[in-house]
């Protein structure tokens, strides 16, 4: 059994395998040799907050899958977008990440024009390893906007969490 068990959606199996944790390369500002990043993802990367309004009760996902304290349902949207999520990471290093109130984000422009938001944390794990939390994925709909702080290169607050300072991020 792999890092997600098969989720029953409407009595069909829906696998989570391309959600697994993995790591790769990446090489910190000014770093000669690239370190590790151990990647792993959040239930909210194919969840969504349950609204009695517009979901069935019987919906709600067992705590096996999802946190204790939260009811969350299946998002077909969510899902669908989430398969491209290890390869958008991948792509992080030069990339420019915001800070929110949520953690850190990246948006990525999808090719229907519409936004992706990416939010994570990262964690110091050793000298040559870093932690990246995927905390949420989901799209963000027309005339929406994520309120952040501030903007720095990946590649920068990567080298900021090693050398094991607070990613400050400026203001805009």
């Amino acid at each position: 059994m792999g890092y997600w068990p098969l989720l029953i959606v409407s009595g069909n199996a829906t696998s989570l395998s391309h959600l697994e944790p993995f790591e790769f390369q990446c090489l910190p500002r000014d770093h000669v040799q690239p370190i590790a990043l151990n990647v792993r993802f959040n239930d909210h990367c194919f969840t969504t907050g349950f609204n009695p309004t517009k979901h069935d009760p019987l919906d709600i996902l067992p705590t096996l899958l999802v946190a204790k304290t939260e009811k969350r349902v299946f998002c077909p949207d969510r899902y669908n977008l989430s398969f491209q999520l290890p390869e958008l990471i991948k792509a992080f290093g030069g990339k420019r990440i915001a800070s929110t109130r949520d953690g850190n984000l990246v948006r990525v422009e999808r090719p229907d024009g519409q936004s992706y938001a990416i939010f994570f944390t990262m964690r110091k794990h050793s000298a040559t390893r870093v932690n990246l939390f995927v905390v949420s994925a989901y799209p963000i709909g027309p005339g929406k906007k994520v309120a952040y702080t501030g903007e720095m290169k990946f590649d920068i607050a990567l080298a900021k969490i090693l050398r094991g300072e607070k990613a400050k991020f400026p203001s805009r």
